[in-house]
Formats: C-alpha cells, sequence, structure tokens
C-alpha cells in the first residue's frame, strides 16, 4: 500500500487550492452576474449581440467579465490540482506560486473587465498567471511525478 505524507505547512496549500481560488470563482460568477442585469441579456443568452454592444456599453462589459470568468473556470481545475500535487514536495514554493496565480486572476478580471481598453486588452495586466500556472506544472510534473515515477516498483 502506497501512503502520502503531507509537509507539515501544506496547510498553506490547502488554504490557496480548496480555498482561495474557489472563493474567486465565487467573485467572478458575481460580477457577471451583476452586469448581466445592467447589459440586459437574458437567461439563457451567454454572451450580448453585437447589436447590444453597440447600444449598450454595460452589455460590452458584460461580455468581457462572461469571457474572463469562462477562462477562469477553463483554468482553475488544472491549477488547483497542479497546487495540491506540487504542494507535496515544495508547499512553500507552491503556495506562494497559487497566490501569485490568483493575484495574476485578479488582476486579468480587473483588466478584462474595468479597464475601459477595447476588446477586453486590459487583461493582458493578469496575463502573467500563465507563467504561475506552468510553474505549478512543472513542480508537479518534474519534481512530485519524477519522485513518484522513481519510487514506483515494479511486480510482475
Amino acid at each position: 500500500m502506497a501512503t502520502i505524507t503531507v509537509p507539515e505547512n501544506y496547510g498553506a496549500v490547502i488554504a490557496v487550492a480548496l480555498g482561495a481560488i474557489p472563493v474567486l470563482g465565487f467573485v467572478h460568477g458575481s460580477i457577471t452576474t451583476g452586469l448581466r442585469k445592467e447589459a440586459k441579456v437574458p437567461y439563457p443568452h451567454s454572451y450580448a449581440t453585437i447589436e447590444q454592444c453597440k447600444s449598450n456599453p454595460k452589455a460590452e462589459q458584460f461580455n468581457c467579465a462572461q469571457r474572463a470568468h469562462s477562462n477562469f473556470l477553463e483554468n482553475a481545475p488544472q491549477t488547483m490540482l497542479f497546487t495540491l500535487v506540487a504542494g507535496l514536495k515544495y508547499p512553500t514554493a507552491a503556495t506562494a506560486v497559487g497566490a501569485a496565480w490568483l493575484i495574476s486572476r485578479v488582476l486579468f478580471l480587473y483588466g478584462y473587465v474595468y479597464s475601459g481598453k477595447p476588446q477586453g486588452k486590459g487583461r493582458m495586466l493578469g496575463a502573467t498567471f500563465w507563467l504561475c500556472q506552468g510553474a505549478l506544472w512543472g513542480m508537479s510534473v518534474f519534481g512530485v511525478g519524477r519522485d513518484l515515477i522513481s519510487s514506483a516498483t515494479l511486480g510482475f
């Protein structure tokens, strides 16, 4: 039977991965829902039409919020997993990089929704989240994954 020993300071890893990241998802959803009402985009429509955006600036802002939220949902699950796995070997680094990912995602959200730059180009303010996500992936695969492979025994 395999056992996994978690480091003493693994609680901080859990706080980032299973605490703060889901809270940011809730913030994304709240902002998007609030802007949906102002944009007058009825359910079940995901985005405002081009015509709605031309006549109502809040519709364009809603689209930016909706896309920022979708992008968050596309990236959060693997980031949570990478943070939890990387934290098994590198708890302090995983916590710090996970927190940096969160800060980058907040800047991404702010820039996309509130910067006023056309076509949501303000999102580039937080584009560094990709670097953080890549670092967490690397720590997971080349740190923890390599250790698991090297310690595995094959019994035939």
